[in-house]
């Protein structure tokens, strides 16, 4: 497998609270392949990154991985980070996150798992709504649009509505939604409202304000996160930069 095949299946691999991919945060560091043995070097943006969500990020990486089946075995190395060795041996070897940490696993990691991806979700969501809206789409037409109105094609997709069509938006607006929306088992037939909440009800004309305003919330602060950890990585990987190249003098 190459490489660059590698990066690709680790692209999926989302930071559970921020909903973006850890490679394009700048998390992993090094892939290396010997055989069927793939090695796998990560960097969060603090030492002190919970353990919780560190977990998942690791375990997410290994398990990607695995579903190649040219890889057999997926060693995590997890650095500097107060659970480093605790963290880089359990996930490596399979271990749940419970056997890791008893003392602290206060909360199944898939009911956090399953928390966040209702926060990306809706993030998702405004992104779709807000693109849709900027192409001419009023809250009318997306209130009772259904699924099978959303048309990619290329890096395109358009919102159809009887004789007009709204777009284009880019393509992977909705296909990220799409996803997200598949993951959390809701509703994927042709004739399903396009907008519904996590819960599975659909998004009506006059709600969609109200609703758009909680989804805005959601979203700034996502996006301050985001902003905040691609900060702080940036400023770790310069000391630690910096204090190798101390090391080797």
């Amino acid at each position: 497998m190459e490489t660059k095949a590698l990066w690709a299946q680790l692209e999926r691999v989302l930071d559970p609270e921020l909903d973006e991919s850890i490679v394009r945060l700048g998390f992993v560091q090094r892939v290396e392949q010997e055989g069927q043995r793939v090695r796998v070097v990560l960097r969060l943006p603090t030492y002190w990154c919970s353990p919780n969500f560190a977990y998942l990020m690791a375990d997410g990486v290994r398990r990607a991985l695995l579903e190649r089946s040219e890889i057999a075995q997926v060693e995590i190395v997890l650095e500097d980070h107060f659970a480093s060795d605790v963290l880089s041996r359990g996930v490596s070897a399979g271990r749940s996150f419970c056997e890791l940490f008893p003392d602290e696993a206060t909360e199944e990691l898939e009911e956090l798992r399953k928390r966040f991806l209702i926060k990306g979700y809706l993030s998702r969501l405004l992104v779709l709504v807000q693109a849709l809206r900027n192409a001419g789409a009023p809250g009318s037409v997306l209130a009772r649009a259904r699924l099978a109105a959303l048309v990619s094609s290329g890096e395109d997709a358009w919102l159809c509505d009887e004789d007009n069509r709204y777009g284009p938006i880019r393509a992977r607006i909705a296909d990220r939604y799409l996803a997200r929306r598949a993951e959390l088992g809701l509703p994927m037939d042709a004739d399903a409202p396009l907008l519904l909440r996590p819960d599975g009800s659909a998004i009506g004309e006059e709600e969609l304000p109200d609703e758009l305003r909680r989804l805005r919330a959601t979203v700034v602060n996502l996006r301050a996160s985001t902003a905040l950890c691609e900060a702080l990585l940036e400023s770790r990987q310069q000391w630690w930069t910096a204090e190798r190249k101390e090391a080797l003098r």
